[in-house]
C-alpha cells in the first residue's frame, strides 16, 4: 500500500517533470542526494576554476531530492562563447538558466526550498548517470541513446521529496573510440580529457598563437571579432544523435 508521503512525492515528480518538458526541457530526472554524494571526490580541471568535488548537504543543509534537467542543442549556434572583458559567457547558458529557473519557481510556490546550481562543485554528468540519461562516455560527456552527447545540463538542489530514477547502466561506446582518435589535439583517452590540451582550454591569447591558430580556424572558427564556435570535432564523431543534428526542436 502506497503511502500519503510517497503519494504526495510520486505528484510532485509528475508534476515537475511534466513541466520541464512544457518549459523547454528535453530531459529531466531525479537523483537521491546521498547516492551522489556516495561518488568519492575527484578533481575539476577547468580553465576558469580547478578543485575538488563537493557533497550536496555543502550548498543544502537540508537537501532531500537533486533534480538534473537536459536541453537538447541541435545547431552550432549553441556552441557559442563570447569574450566580455576579462571573461566568457556562454549564451546558450541563458537558455538553460532561464528555463530551470521556472521549475525553480514552481518548487518555490509549493512551499519547498530550492537552489539554481551557480558555479557548484557538484558533478553534473554524474547526477546525468545517475538520472538516467546516458552512460559516461570516451568522451568524457554523458551520451544518450536518442540525443548523443548534444544536450546542456542544469541542476537544482531542493528539500522537496522527489522520486529518483534508476541509473543508466548500459554502455553504448562498447569498442568504438572515434572521438579519442577525432580529436586534433591528442586531449583525449577513454573517459578521460586533459583540459591542458583541449582547446576548450586555450586562453584568447592561445587560440591567436602561430601553435594553435590553424587549428582554431578548422576546429573552433571565429563567428566576430569576440565570438567563436566551441570545438564539438569528439561530439561529431559520435554516433549517437546524428540523425538529429541540424533538426530543429519541435516543442
Amino acid at each position: 500500500m502506497i503511502s500519503n508521503a510517497d503519494s504526495k512525492a510520486q505528484r510532485l515528480t509528475e508534476e515537475v517533470k511534466k513541466r520541464a518538458a512544457d518549459y523547454g526541457f528535453d530531459l529531466m530526472g531525479i537523483v537521491s542526494p546521498a547516492d551522489l554524494d556516495a561518488i568519492p571526490s575527484f578533481w575539476i580541471g577547468h580553465r576558469d576554476y580547478r578543485a575538488y568535488t563537493k557533497k550536496t548537504t555543502d550548498y543544502m543543509a537540508d537537501v532531500k531530492s537533486v533534480i538534473i534537467l537536459g536541453a537538447r542543442v541541435w545547431d552550432d549556434i549553441f556552441e557559442t562563447m563570447l569574450k566580455v572583458r576579462d571573461h566568457y559567457e556562454y549564451p546558450e547558458e541563458w537558455r538553460g538558466r532561464l528555463y530551470a529557473r521556472r521549475i525553480l519557481r514552481l518548487l518555490q510556490r509549493r512551499g519547498y526550498e530550492a537552489i539554481l546550481e551557480d558555479d557548484w562543485l557538484l558533478s553534473k554528468k554524474r547526477m546525468a548517470q545517475l538520472a538516467g540519461f546516458g552512460n559516461f562516455g570516451k568522451n568524457s560527456l554523458i551520451i544518450n541513446p536518442t540525443y548523443g552527447p548534444w544536450f546542456r545540463l542544469r541542476s537544482i538542489l531542493t528539500n522537496a521529496v522527489l522520486v529518483p530514477d534508476k541509473p543508466f547502466t548500459e554502455d553504448l561506446c562498447g569498442a568504438c573510440e572515434d572521438c579519442v582518435k577525432a580529436c586534433p589535439v591528442g586531449a583525449l583517452t577513454p573517459y578521460k580529457v586533459d583540459p591542458d590540451k583541449c582547446l576548450l582550454g586555450l586562453t584568447w591569447a592561445q587560440r591567436e598563437s602561430p601553435e594553435y591558430n590553424e587549428l582554431w580556424g578548422v576546429h573552433s572558427p571565429n563567428l566576430t571579432p569576440n565570438t567563436y564556435v566551441m570545438c564539438t570535432t569528439c561530439q561529431k564523431s559520435c554516433r549517437y544523435g546524428r540523425e538529429l543534428r541540424g533538426l530543429k526542436a519541435t516543442k
